[in-house]
């Protein structure tokens, strides 16, 4: 049986670059209607991406708005994410505050919303994007990490609440992807270091994210739910 998504409309944030990116293309292909958010007015192949700013409230609710006039979303895709690098002891509460609107509140709120679509229907897939920061941690990643952390708290709790009408919520937790993103802030050097520390050797491919992604939403999964999947190659049981 080949995957085909025609018929079905996807719900993915962040999706003008990096992973969401590929995310956006992929749904496309097997034939999905994809809605997309950006932070920026712009649009993706012929598809319009909507524009939100999960770290401003006002711009939040109005796109809530906009999602909740939609009268059918078959599969949630939360993965905007922003991390900041800092020390504990130097964390402003403005960027924590910040961090937690986009990586937590946003996600937790877009289920809510989409859920009660999905119930109608009695069926949907939900797939937070999380990261193997949720897991494993290092230095001045302390917001970062509580917000993926409590994203696989979310994801359990929430499988349990819609399980009764045929709704699957999972997470997929990617470790380095190569990404633009990726290469430009750790750059060659650092990269070439990282990649010994992973037991294949190398960083993770945003295809190979979107290939989990898509199985678990599509129609070959019907059974899994509750479940944070870890792609990054072995680093974090070596």
């Amino acid at each position: 049986m080949e995957i085909s998504f025609k018929g079905r409309t996807v719900l993915i944030t962040g999706a003008s670059r990096g992973i969401g990116k590929n995310l956006f293309k992929a749904y496309s292909d097997l034939g999905a209607n994809v809605i997309g958010t950006t932070t920026n007015d712009k649009k993706y192949g012929n598809k319009n991406l909507l524009k939100v700013n999960f770290e401003n409230e006002k711009s939040t609710n109005s796109f809530y708005k906009k999602i909740k006039k939609i009268k059918k979303i078959d599969i949630l895709i939360n993965n905007a994410g922003i991390n900041e690098i800092s020390s504990i002891q130097n964390l402003s509460e403005k960027s924590l505050k910040k961090i937690i609107n986009v990586n937590l509140l946003a996600p937790i709120l877009l289920t809510k919303i989409i859920s009660q679509k999905m119930i109608k229907r009695k069926s949907g897939s939900i797939i937070n994007i999380g990261s193997i920061f949720g897991h494993v941690s290092k230095s001045q990643r302390s917001s970062y990490s509580a917000t993926k952390s409590g994203l696989e708290g979310f994801t359990r709790a929430a499988s349990l609440d819609l399980a009764k009408y045929g709704i699957l919520v999972n997470s997929v937790c990617p470790g380095f992807v190569k990404t633009d993103l990726t290469r430009k802030i750790l750059g060659l050097n650092k990269i070439k270091q990282l990649q010994k520390e992973i037991p294949l050797g190398r960083l993770c491919s945003s295809e190979e994210v979107v290939n989990l992604v898509v199985f678990l939403s599509s129609n070959k999964n019907t059974y899994i739910t509750g479940q944070s999947f870890i792609i990054d190659g072995g680093f974090v049981v070596k």
